[in-house]
Parts: C-alpha cells; structure tokens; sequence
C-alpha cells in the first residue's frame, strides 16, 4: 500500500476543529500522517492541535505567519506530505469509516488524478458543461456507483500527489478562495486525466466553513469574478470564447457594474503566471463526456 497523508486546513475555526478533527484522526487508520494545516489562525486552532498531537504521533501541524488563502495553504501542504496519496479534508467534514479504503482501490489507474468523496446529503458526482458562455456545473443524476467527475472537492477527496503537483495545484489566480477545485478538474480532464466519484467513500460536510466569516457582498463579488477567471484561464476554443464575450457584452450593458468583475478578473491574470495545463482533449470533447 502506497503512503497517505490525510491534510486538514484551517483558518480559525476552532470551534469545528473540535468537534470534527478527532474523527478525522479515528476514522483514518490508513494515514501514514495527518497534517493539520494552519493558514495563521488567530484563535486557539494550533494550541488545540498540540495538546491533540501528545497523543497521536502521526499529526504533523504546518503553520503560515501571513494568511495566504485556501488554495496555497493546500499547495504548501501537499508539497510537504509525505505520501504519494493524498487525502484533502476541509475542517467541517466529519469522514466515516473506510472512506480512505474504498476511494484507494482507483488511484492504481494512472489515469486517475483523484476521487472525490460522497457527502452524506449530497450524493451527487459534479456535472460540468458550457451554457450561457460560460463554463457551468451543477449535480450529476444521482446513482449508486462509481462515476466520473467534471472535478473534486478540494476539501473532500483523495488525490495523487505527483499528479497533483505537476499541475501545479491549485491555481493561486482564484486566491483568496472559489473556483480553485473546478479550474483544477478542468485541467486535469484536459491534460487527459481522469476524475471520479465514489459513492462508498463517505464523509458529511458540515457545511460551516470559514467564508461565512465575510460579507456576502464581497463573497458574491470573488465568487462572480472567478466565475470568469475559469473561462479566461481554460478555454481556448473560439466559439465558445466569442460566445463568452457577446454574454460579457450583455452583462454589462444591463448592468454596468460588471465592469468592475472584467477589470478584477483582468488584474488577476496580469499578477499571476499562465495556469499549468498539458492539453490532450479539447473543450468540447470534455462537455461531450458529460451530456
């Protein structure tokens, strides 16, 4: 059996950090480690971790002096782990037993980039496709066996290190958070990986995640302008971009404010390097696998 490194990010969320964290250690026998990952917290997250650490060898605490966002946090995790698998857990979600075993099975496919787990409730692989101009997702029909996946929770899946990390994670473009798990599963289809689903791999998602923390204005705002960022950073057909632009030109004449989402997103692109991508499949050929 090849390493796993189960990786648990955090920013100040200390109140789910104790009520989940001791389940993730329980329930994850296969770990070979299991990496608190602190993105500067300002409670009493990382103390909390130590006193859990005396007792459980295999927790490693990683810390950052300045906050730098989810998608980093995970990236400087991930380069650090230890094992060739790696299991990426938000600190809202509470795994069960044998989620780790059943997702493992399908990472010996060297296709296979990562598995995303089932979320008690939410039972649904992600469906992606190109409506509106725009790249679009929702819930796939439900089923009861394993599917594929247009991408993968970032914060509930288990993911091949190596692969992971020749993409060069997740893209801090999307920074401080939003997008960065679609962008990723976009690349990885298009760099002719594969993504999937498995329903015997569960977890429930507590859904008390740290963004609710900010204002829903400026939530709806990042939101809105990786939702663009996702186009502009991984399609390349031009129909679907001129669609994109004819829709950009809609939105702005009936309400001018998305000036500011155009100028944002373009601020991003201009500060952040190309995203890492090895094109196999085109854009089309991804949508046709999900109809």
């Amino acid at each position: 059996m090849k390493k796993i490194s189960v990786i648990v990010t955090n920013w100040n969320t200390i109140n789910l950090l104790q009520m989940y964290f001791i389940h993730v250690v329980e329930n994850s026998p296969e770990a070979d480690e299991i990496i608190f990952a602190d993105d500067a917290s300002l409670d009493e997250s990382v103390a909390y971790i130590h006193t859990l650490q005396k007792k459980n060898p295999k927790i490693r605490i990683i810390t950052h002096k300045d906050n730098v966002g989810f998608g980093k946090n995970s990236n400087n995790a991930v380069k650090a782990a230890k094992g060739e698998y790696v299991v990426l857990l938000n600190s809202d979600i509470l795994p069960h037993k044998g989620y780790i075993t059943s997702a493992y099975k399908h990472m010996s496919d060297p296709k296979v980039f990562g598995v995303g787990f089932c979320e008690l409730g939410n039972e649904n692989w992600s469906r992606i496709f190109w409506k509106d101009g725009y790249l679009q997702y929702n819930r796939g029909q439900p089923v009861n066996k394993l599917h594929i996946s247009g991408w993968i929770s970032g914060g509930g899946a288990i993911i091949d290190k190596e692969k992971f990390l020749k993409l060069g994670g997740f893209d801090n473009v999307y920074a401080p958070f939003y997008s960065e798990d679609v962008d990723l599963g976009y690349r990885a289809w298009k760099s002719g990986y594969t993504l999937l689903w498995d329903p015997q791999s569960i977890i429930e998602h507590k859904h008390k995640s740290t963004m609710s923390k900010f204002p829903k204005r400026h939530l709806d705002y990042v939101k809105e302008r990786n939702r663009l960022l996702t186009v502009w950073r991984n399609i390349t057909d031009p129909k679907l971009l001129r669609e994109n632009n004819i829709t950009q030109f809609f939105r702005v004449a009936f309400g001018p404010n998305y000036i500011k989402i155009i100028m944002a997103a373009k601020r991003q692109i201009k500060s952040n390097p190309p995203p890492i991508v090895f094109p196999v499949r085109t854009d089309q050929e991804i949508f046709d696998m999900f109809k």
